[in-house]
């Protein structure tokens, strides 16, 4: 029997793990949703965080910890809101007094607040703390000496601007991989993926005593452990950051990330989550062309993303923000523009996975595990 759970605090950046909550995992179901206080998503269903069809989750800004219908809280840190970490430990401690339990969701060990292992150690066995992959022991098959060859095909899902669906594309393709009986290893930029088996890099992305060299190779070593721990039949990369620089104003971090991981394991497959007003197959042709010299692969197929950046606040506050168009939009951009593109072009979100999943299993040989 699954154990409700309440998730605090939710934001845009969760829903697609919302979405796909229960076909991921089978130890806990989900019975509340609690934002941040001003995040404006108290009494609206959660899919209006990103203008999306509706789940029929709504969502409060209020825990209440005696609330009979949730025995455990997941905990997750909301990106961009460090300032809101005491909120989080005042919160868990609401909760464990009142006799629940405690998931906490990091990016690494380093990262856990000081609080929370107080916490743990005054109620132990009701506050499991999950951050980092530093216990996974390195097998005696991969050699920190050199680099590494994954056989496993790899699948790197990224975006021409961070929040374009990309956690929304890849759990749907790994849904729909077990669908089929296919085992798969997911790299994921959210820690809170911890919960359904999902492998983050912030390990070692945050480390301050290795050079970016010296990272690059961390990666192959930690990727190439988890191929042989794991055998999946393909292995699914959620891209650390964009794609690449979006503008002279706002570079958008240059893709660094993301490069260092392509140098890591080259991918097989690469699936770009584009901005809707962005669609342009002679645009996407230009950057296939650019991502298979610098990441070492062309684009195979595109998601239309709902986001829609705000040029001006870009060239004003050289940051990226977006707003989230209506659905119809991209459903339009996609018939407008599929004929004209050589890469093909999918609503991963209001049609389903289907076409992106078929087109995968045309390029990729799926279902020989090493």
């Amino acid at each position: 029997m699954r154990t409700p759970a309440a998730l605090f605090p939710f934001y845009s950046q969760l829903l697609p793990y919302v979405r796909q909550f229960e076909e991921l995992q089978d130890e806990y179901l989900l019975r509340r949703l609690v934002s941040l206080s001003g995040f404006g998503l108290c009494g609206r269903d959660a899919a209006y965080s990103r203008n999306q069809p509706e789940l029929g989750i709504r969502v409060t800004d209020t825990l209440e910890p005696d609330d009979p219908t949730w025995d455990v809280l997941l905990l997750t840190r909301a990106v961009g809101t460090e300032a809101a970490e005491s909120i989080l430990e005042s919160e868990a401690e609401r909760v464990l007094v009142c006799g629940k339990a405690v998931l906490y969701f990091g990016s690494s060990i380093t990262s856990v607040p000081k609080r929370m292992w107080t916490l743990s150690e005054a109620y132990p066995g009701r506050v499991h703390i999950h951050a980092g992959e530093t216990g996974m022991p390195v097998s005696l098959r991969v050699s920190n000496n050199y680099y590494n060859h994954l056989h496993a095909p790899v699948v790197l899902v990224g975006g021409l601007v961070e929040e374009a669906d990309t956690s929304e594309v890849l759990l749907r393709l790994a849904v729909r991989l077990r669908a089929d009986g296919l085992f798969f290893t997911g790299i994921v930029r959210h820690s809170i993926g911890k919960l359904f088996g999902l492998h983050t890099l912030d390990h070692i992305f945050d480390r301050k005593d290795l050079t970016e060299a010296e990272k690059i190779q961390k990666l192959n070593v930690f990727l190439k452990t988890l191929e042989i721990e794991e055998r999946p039949d393909v292995i699914i990369v959620e891209a650390p950051d964009a794609l690449m620089r979006f503008s002279d104003f706002a570079p958008n971090g240059f893709g660094i990330r993301t490069y260092m991981v392509c140098q890591a394991a080259r991918p097989d497959f690469l699936v770009c989550c584009v901005p809707c007003d962005m669609v342009n197959g002679d645009f996407l042709d230009v950057l296939s062309l650019d991502f298979e010299r610098r990441l070492g692969c062309p684009i195979h197929a595109a998601h239309v993303s709902n986001v829609v950046v705000d040029a001006m606040d870009a060239m004003q506050r050289h940051s990226i923000s977006y707003v989230h168009a209506d659905m119809n939009a991209v459903s339009k951009q996609v018939a407008r523009w599929s004929e004209d593109s050589a890469i093909p072009l999918f609503d991963v979100v209001g049609d389903g996975i289907e076409g992106l999943y078929g087109r995968l299993c045309d390029a990729v040989t799926l279902g020989k595990r090493g």
